[in-house]
């Protein structure tokens, strides 16, 4: 019985676990899809703060110049440095090297004074119903 009873403890813990990581996996999935990224400058009107410029340089290949890329290695650098407080990346900037064998990619990383997107879409799927019964 104590045995039993062991095991159904260590599984409720392992589920736990395992429901943690997805939110955390949700969580990160948003954070990433919510940062903006564009060549333009910030919105008129919008009052932001600059966390810091972003800045890389890779060989050039077709896959250095390809815009998706750019914004997934802008997002994921932006997010290493600001998790907490990153809403968009603007200004981005493509240079080629002299010879043509190098691009470097620019931006600045900024946050939203009056932003609450992060929060909302972090507690999204808090206190859902799976069914109009409650159940």
């Amino acid at each position: 019985m104590a045995l039993g009873l062991a095991l159904w403890i260590s599984g409720c813990a392992a589920a736990r676990e395992q429901e943690v990581q997805k939110q955390q996996v949700f969580e990160h999935r948003v954070d990433m899809a919510h940062i903006w990224v564009t060549t333009e400058s910030p919105p008129a009107g919008k009052p932001y703060s600059e966390l810091g410029p972003l800045t890389y340089t890779v060989p050039f290949t077709p896959d250095a110049i390809d815009e998706a890329k750019i914004s997934d290695k802008l997002k994921a650098m932006a997010f290493a440095k600001w998790p907490d407080t990153i809403d968009a990346i603007v200004d981005e900037n493509q240079t080629s090297s002299a010879d043509g064998s190098q691009i470097t990619v620019t931006a600045k990383a900024i946050k939203y004074d009056s932003s609450v997107d992060r929060e909302a879409l972090h507690h999204m799927n808090e206190n859902l119903v799976a069914s109009p019964n409650g159940n």
